[in-house]
């Protein structure tokens, strides 16, 4: 199939009606150098629709698609239920006995169904799949309800037949209660894998399913997949596309997503990128076409504008993705007319260079940088909230540096340096453990614990000590990454702030940079921030005053980013020089560091200061709106280079690459 750049998402009342369906044929061909693939909708409410209204949608759908693919377009079905989302219009949805998706507590979500029901699968999945290859499509997508997190049930399924399932697997006798209990107990690390394990494997034997009776009955179709951050359902997404896939013997497409379906506030735009970031580096090299979802839900005009709308294709294929899927059409002819999108497609449409600039440049090339302390089984490191899903908070933990300009990474073996936050060591190996702590991390308190009483505290350089009065002020200790802010202090009211703040106890060779006074100047600890290198060669910093947090002072921001270019051994991508907000994604292309830079302020950005790994004789500066220009260096600083950035627009993107 080609290159697919943008397709479009089409809900069911904008090709079902005839009249809107002609609207939006008219409307899209005035775009072809935007949107390439035209995607239907299956239903327009979100559990299972019935066979008989799956062959009356198939019907009609036929001719569409026969129809957009005559106007040059490439067009298939984005089946919306596969096992259902939510209860929703459920007097009209599918009915049947087989199992419901399961809760902990035994709640059931009357709108979905469990998708290890082999006999749901047989009575139900395949029929569906068969009827709708018979419309032709060139491609189908799977849609994102093949999850757990159903309303109002949370993270099933643990229906009694997935519990049995799992009592043969690992060869034990739980109830439903009895699971609960252990899968909330404190520790049990092991038996939370095992749960993650056996939760991606019923999504993974789903998929097979699909992709038998695609293949039976519509051998050219392409099938596509779509995911988001959710660690409950064992994210392992290498596992999924060997299924979809057929062992990588089949094109297949995929689709990350989240949430974001407005731009109040613009952080939620940013976050999600980076969920995006950490979906598309789980991808195998044969996954290709990776379309990002944009989703403006529930379609209203005035939530996301076109600018934030482009702006988050450009964030997007920035984290890895090579094109987006545009979920953003009102529910003509019901709603408003298809029209009143115009503003966002000329938007878009404006962007369409720069995005084939980015998608064709980074090429889901492996970032580079600092690694998020991102683990697939990062649930399984949890203990009371374990059954949330919330596992994503530890790579959430660091938000703050991607703010400072350094470069996030989701590919561990890229990584200049790690971050581990929590409880997070435990969700990685000792094999992982050691590699971290032999290269250079970052460790706030609580992993600095965990990773000590994992046995590792040789390692680690640091003891955790008793916890800070509340009027504690942290100051910057005499060290030469403190250069010309020694005797500086940062406040953080722990009043305000919440949580602990902890003392340090060093071990020998250890080094101090930072320790804690009161209010009135009087010493409190011997440190609370410091460095320690290791037998192993590695370089640890454990930080135990709002590690992650309260960063944005000036010499502090300066600091961290001292001490990550350290922990790096000097070999980061890209780092702002100064007191400066940027966000920034680095990649390692066929052809050289690529970064792309993001300016996350209302103000213009003026000569800004950056250092890139290396010894490069130039840099071409590309911005979203075309303007070029080949950067010299200014000087030489130690294994970087530092160069001058021409302007950077507020909210703007930019490629910067080494030639």
């Amino acid at each position: 199939m080609d290159k697919i750049l943008n397709a479009i998402r089409v809900s069911v009342p904008n090709w079902l009606d005839e009249d809107a369906f002609s609207k939006l044929l008219a409307f899209l061909g005035e775009y072809r150098d935007m949107v390439q693939q035209v995607a239907f909708f299956s239903s327009d409410f979100h559990p299972p629709q019935p066979l008989e209204t799956a062959r009356r949608h198939a019907d009609v759908l036929k001719d569409r698609i026969a129809r957009v693919k005559a106007a040059g377009f490439s067009c298939g079905i984005n089946i919306l239920s596969t096992i259902g989302h939510h209860p929703e219009r459920t007097d009209e949805m599918l009915q049947g006995d087989w199992r419901r998706m399961t809760g902990i507590d035994g709640d059931v979500c009357a709108g979905s169904f469990c998708p290890g029901d082999v006999r749901y699968i047989e009575e139900y999945v395949k029929p569906l799949y068969r009827i709708y290859c018979e419309a032709a499509p060139d491609f189908i997508w799977v849609d994102d309800d093949v999850r757990y997190g159903h309303i109002p049930v949370g993270n099933g399924c643990f229906c009694d037949g997935c519990i049995n399932a799992f009592n043969l697997r690992c060869g034990c006798c739980f109830t439903r209660e009895t699971l609960k209990a252990a899968l909330t107990a404190p520790g049990n690390t092991a038996l939370k894998k095992q749960w993650l394990t056996s939760q991606s494997d019923k999504l993974a034997s789903l998929l097979a399913a699909i992709r038998e009776i695609v293949a039976a009955y519509g051998p050219s179709i392409t099938l596509g997949f779509m995911t988001g951050e959710r660690y409950f359902e064992g994210y392992d997404f290498e596992k999924w596309a060997r299924s979809l896939s057929g062992d990588g013997q089949k094109e297949i497409f995929w689709r990350p997503g989240g949430g974001a379906y407005t731009d109040r506030p613009l952080d939620g735009l940013l976050e999600k990128a980076r969920q995006i970031g950490r979906q598309c580096a789980r991808l195998p090299d044969y996954v290709t076409s990776v379309q990002s979802e944009i989703e403006n839900f529930p379609y209203r005009v005035l939530q996301k504008s076109p600018r934030a709308t482009a702006l988050e294709v450009l964030l997007h294929t920035a984290a890895g993705c090579t094109g987006a899927a545009l979920n953003v059409l009102p529910d003509a002819p019901r709603g408003e007319e298809i029209e009143v999108m115009r503003p966002h497609f000329e938007a878009l449409r404006s962007i369409v260079p720069f995005e084939r600039l980015l998608s064709e440049t980074l090429s889901r090339a492996p970032t580079a940088g600092i690694y998020d302390g991102w683990h697939i089984h990062g649930q399984a490191a949890l203990d009371g909230d374990f059954l949330t899903g919330s596992g994503g908070r530890f790579p959430a933990a660091a938000e703050e540096l991607w703010s400072l300009g350094l470069p996030v990474c989701h590919d561990p073996e890229h990584a200049a340096a790690f971050v581990l936050t929590g409880k997070s060591p435990l969700a990685f190996s000792d094999e992982e453990r050691r590699h971290m702590l032999s290269s250079g991390v970052f460790l706030d308190a609580e992993a600095l614990d965990t990773l000590n009483a994992l046995g590792y505290s040789e390692l680690t350089g640091f003891l955790s000590g008793p916890a800070l009065p509340e009027d504690s002020v942290e100051v910057c200790a005499q060290h030469p990454l403190n250069d010309g802010f020694a005797g500086k202090t940062r406040l953080c009211p722990q009043v305000f702030m919440h949580g602990t703040s902890r003392a340090l106890i060093p071990r020998p060779g250890a080094e101090t940079l930072c320790f804690p006074e009161d209010h009135h100047g009087k010493t409190k600890a011997a440190c609370s921030m410091g460095l320690y290198q290791n037998r192993l060669g590695g370089r640890v910093c454990a930080a135990a005053h709002y590690a992650l947090t309260g960063l944005a002072d000036t010499h502090k921001s300066l600091q961290i980013k001292r001490v990550f270019r350290f922990l790096s051994g000097d070999t980061l991508p890209f780092l702002p020089v100064g007191c400066t907000r940027l966000q920034a994604v680095a990649r390692r292309t066929a052809r050289g560091d690529a970064t792309v830079i993001f300016n996350p302020n209302l103000d213009t950005l003026y000569n800004t200061e950056i250092l890139v790994g290396g010894s490069p004789d130039t840099l071409v500066f590309t911005s979203e709106t075309g303007f070029t220009a080949t950067l010299s260096p200014t000087r030489r600083d130690g294994n970087m280079t530092a160069f001058l950035l021409p302007e950077l627009a507020p909210f703007s993107v930019a490629l910067i690459k080494s030639e």
